[in-house]
């Protein structure tokens, strides 16, 4: 059986912890860990974690550094055992009650055992509306993410190798993908799912603070990639432009 870390940050964010918390408990296939890392939240979450009686549940609550610290310090945690770690934030959901159990299901028939695993998901626009969005090609990863990071299964062996580094705030995920990502065979190791894996929370910092991202994410592919600093620009200008259109057209309701 197919083991899952499903690691899942806080800070004040009561209503989004429980959420996540009912989509987690929920699943049918019961494989897993969830550890949370609370940042020593000001709103209730810590007395709430404290009297919740799930033996499944792994807490830390304590200050932090950022999102990025408490989402490694969720990996440490995550790569003592074997198996599958996701990022799951508070306010993100798994997709349905089904979700570990389809996904245990493809490992099990497939001939060999991936690294690193991803797929659809739903987009909450609004309380009442959820957007599918397919996954992109793995191969499309050097011009952005091919989904949310909250689809996003990596094998812990290969996790134990890379952290997510705190001197990017907004796109740390992005740069942890990329590591993770190189000398692997895309074809064989990278196993892309076509059903929803979650529901991601657009409340979050990184989608809220987009223009900032995508200049983080220009730096993040210069270093590792080796892109020139002209076909940085060049992406970084392409993405500009998409996200303004994108944040226009939603400001006009259309």
């Amino acid at each position: 059986m197919v083991s899952f870390s499903i690691v899942t940050i806080n800070w004040n964010n009561l209503d989004g912890l429980k959420e996540t918390y009912q989509s987690v408990a929920s699943q049918t296939y019961r494989n897993f860990r969830w550890i949370v890392i609370d940042g020593a939240s000001k709103d209730g979450s810590g007395e709430w974690l404290r009297n919740l009686d799930d033996s499944q549940a792994e807490i830390i609550i304590e200050p932090d550094k950022g999102i990025y610290d408490a989402m490694d310090k969720g990996r440490l945690r995550a790569i003592e055992t074997p198996g599958y770690t996701l990022f799951l934030n508070s306010g993100d959901s798994l997709a349905g009650p089904d979700v570990l159990a389809q996904i245990n299901a493809e490992l099990t028939a497939s001939a060999v055992a991936p690294k690193f695993i991803y797929g659809d998901f739903y987009r909450k626009e609004s309380a009442d509306n959820l957007k599918l969005i397919s996954a992109r090609p793995i191969e499309r990863a050097p011009l952005g993410l091919p989904a949310s990071h909250q689809t996003m299964y990596f094998e812990n062996e290969r996790l134990r190798n890379f952290r997510f580094r705190l001197d990017y705030k907004l796109s740390a995920d992005y740069c942890l993908l990329l590591e993770f990502l190189q000398g692997l065979d895309l074809r064989s190791e990278v196993m892309q799912l076509s059903f929803p894996l979650c529901i991601f929370d657009t409340n979050g910092v990184s989608h809220k603070r987009r223009f900032e991202a995508i200049r983080e994410d220009m730096d993040i592919r210069t270093r590792f990639l080796n892109f020139s600093r002209p076909n940085a620009f060049a992406l970084y200008v392409l993405h500009y432009m998409h996200t303004h259109s994108k944040q226009l057209r939603s400001a006009l309701g259309r």
